[in-house]
């Protein structure tokens, strides 16, 4: 039964890694920064740097609940002050709002699973810390063999792996956005959702090591204590 409970928790420490590895550079803001300077979308969209960083700041905040709509965000483009984000891209981002919802619940729910089974491992009188380090390090190094896998396969063909991610979490078409008239598909164009992947998979890869190191350290520290499971 420790072992069950040893690698739900070790499961658990997973899903707060990845879905906290995707919340994070969604809302740091240095991220999206750089990659305007990098791909010229104040040129693209012609629009001033400061403004376009406050209408970023808008779409993060809708993101993070701290604004009800995106339907009164305003900005001025080529000299014109316009509504910023039409309709179809409107409705795209209640979409994308939802899935991250649904990342942020599965972190939460993660987080208090994960401390209700080691509370219960504690009254049971379970070593917690070498069960949970050998589970925790044979799921993460499970988890870098089949995210190189995966990843191997995305830098294959990205544009197809990201037709296909849309094709399997949005139940329309309203990711379909046209370059000529919809400013969103320019502020973050396929370019920028290829350095979020990147970034995604080295946080992804990085905490997973960070915790297979630490599970290591600790289970050769006590290898010789005769622990008695």
């Amino acid at each position: 039964m420790r072992w069950v409970m040893g690698y739900l928790v070790a499961i658990c420490v997973l899903l707060i890694i990845v879905s906290q590895s995707i919340i994070f550079p969604t809302f740091f803001m240095p991220f999206f920064e750089w990659q305007y300077q990098r791909l010229e979308v104040h040129e693209t969209i012609d629009i001033a740097p400061a403004e376009l960083t406050r209408v970023t700041t808008d779409l993060l905040d809708y993101m993070r609940g701290r604004r009800q709509s995106l339907e009164d965000v305003y900005g001025t483009v080529a000299g014109t002050y316009r509504r910023f984000f039409s309709d179809i891209e409107i409705r795209h981002m209640e979409d994308v709002l939802g899935l991250y919802n649904i990342a942020f619940m599965v972190r939460n729910i993660a987080f208090f699973t994960a401390l209700g089974l080691m509370l219960i491992m504690a009254l049971l009188r379970y070593h917690i810390l070498h069960v949970i380090a050998r589970c925790c390090r044979e799921v993460q190094t499970g988890f870098i063999l089949l995210g190189g896998i995966v990843a191997g396969l995305i830098a294959l063909n990205f544009h197809r792996a990201f037709d296909i991610f849309h094709h399997m979490f949005f139940s329309n078409d309203y990711w379909v956005l046209d370059p000529r008239y919809n400013l969103l598909i320019n502020m973050v164009p396929l370019g920028f959702f290829i350095h979020m992947a990147i970034f995604i998979g080295g946080l992804l890869l990085a905490a997973s090591l960070l915790v297979i190191a630490m599970a290591t350290i600790y289970l050769r520290s006590t290898a010789n204590r005769g622990i008695n499971l």
